[in-house]
């Protein structure tokens, strides 16, 4: 038994000795290309990193363009019932407008103020002063692009209340969106709001007068004659569900190329109100296009007057009218905005027998054709190329046209 311990003892003795007599193995250097280690005491701000990447702001878009006045006097109707293709309509309007149309299909939104009645079965076509023009018209404004209608104006009750009734049905039966003609007050205080890309656009709509024509009190059709009460009211109502609101007004007085002390007080309160963009029509020649400072800061664009569209009247002026166009754009989680405006001047031409009915970029017109306008030849007043385009440049400031036309000057 003590050998046995003893000989444990040798044992323990020898590996103890062993283990203290064990040298480590010297530390490996270091390779070059290892990454150096950062010092502890070096401030995070010193030390470089990579920034992190984010998401950009989701931006939408929508473009929208505009125009004046498109009223249809019996050399239009004769003239499209001359262009008819055989099985077709009876009416073929697309001539007039085939220079215009891709412009016009190129927008997300496109506006017309539609002045002349259509009544449809029952009612006989006629014209100054009191239209009612043919349906089928309808179905080549919505074939150019169109899809917002407005028809209030001083002539939507030229035919009563019953052919007002059957225009505002017949047009719900198109794929646009009508404004100005209300089948009962609760639907003229439902205002629309439609959506494009993303963006959502209130549109309200408002005439002046009616050329003193009422309705029948056994009417519920709603004329929507213009009054601050009713566009507070219609803002406060839409102004937390869309981006935007655009507003068509008809108002001003006749053949005058600047706005009377009524629209300029009515603007200034629209822009107080909240409303975003004004369309103004009526007076059927142009008026100026301003930028118009609510009280709450907000820019708003007003078109005092766009002019006319189509309409055989009897002067220069009459003849030019143009597209007000415009963005609208908004970045996720701010207010939409309103840019790049421009007005794209146009001249309506007839010649002297009222066929060949046509609109122009004023950009594509001549004094070749203005020698041979009607309102030379048939209403024997003057007219000619520069005239127009003087018109233009008199009335609409230098900001708002296109390169183009600046460069004539």
């Amino acid at each position: 038994m003590k050998r046995f311990i003893s000989l444990t003892l040798v044992i323990f003795t020898m590996l103890t000795l062993f283990a203290c007599n064990r040298q480590e193995p010297a530390p490996e250097e270091t390779p070059d290309n290892t990454e150096e280690i950062i010092d502890v005491d070096v401030p995070m701000s010193e030390i470089e990193t990579e920034p992190l990447e984010t998401e950009p702001p989701v931006v939408y878009n929508t473009s929208f363009v505009s125009c004046g006045d498109n009223i249809i006097y019996y050399g239009n109707v004769r003239d499209a019932k001359a262009a008819a293709i055989p099985g077709g309509r009876t009416y073929n309007f697309m001539p007039a407008y085939t220079s215009i149309k891709d412009y016009v299909a190129s927008f997300d939104i496109a506006y017309i103020n539609q002045e002349t009645l259509m009544c449809g079965e029952g009612y006989e076509l006629s014209y100054y002063p009191m239209f009612n023009g043919p349906q089928d018209l309808a179905y080549d404004l919505v074939e150019v692009g169109f899809d917002v209608i407005n028809i209030a104006n001083n002539h939507m009750l030229d035919k009563g209340g019953d052919g007002l009734q059957k225009t505002i049905d017949f047009w719900k039966t198109m794929p646009v969106t009508l404004i100005g003609g209300y089948s009962n007050k609760a639907e003229y205080d439902n205002v629309p709001i439609i959506e494009r890309n993303g963006i959502k656009i209130a549109l309200l709509s408002y005439c002046e007068m009616t050329n003193g024509l009422t309705i029948a009190a056994k009417y519920d059709t709603y004329i929507p004659y213009l009054g601050e009460a009713d566009f507070k009211a219609h803002v406060n109502s839409v102004k937390d569900k869309c981006d935007i609101i655009v507003a068509s007004v008809h108002w001003g007085q006749e053949n005058v190329y600047t706005p009377n002390d009524a629209q300029k007080t009515w603007a200034k309160q629209m822009a107080d109100a909240g409303i975003d963009v004004i369309l103004g029509h009526h007076p059927h020649v142009i008026q100026p296009i301003e930028w118009i400072k609510g009280e709450n800061g907000n820019e708003t664009l007003c078109a005092y007057s766009l002019g006319n569209f189509m309409a055989e009247m009897a002067a220069a002026g009459n003849m030019v009218g143009g597209f007000l166009s415009f963005d609208i754009t908004k970045v996720e989680g701010e207010s939409a905005t309103v840019d790049n405006v421009l007005f794209e001047p146009t001249v309506f031409h007839f010649p002297s027998n009222f066929y060949n009915n046509h609109i122009y970029f004023m950009k594509d017109y001549s004094e070749d054709l203005a020698a041979v306008h009607g309102v030379r030849t048939y209403y024997k007043k003057p007219i000619n190329f520069d005239m127009l385009k003087g018109i233009v440049r008199d009335t609409i400031s230098e900001e708002f046209l296109p390169e183009h036309f600046k460069s004539e000057s």
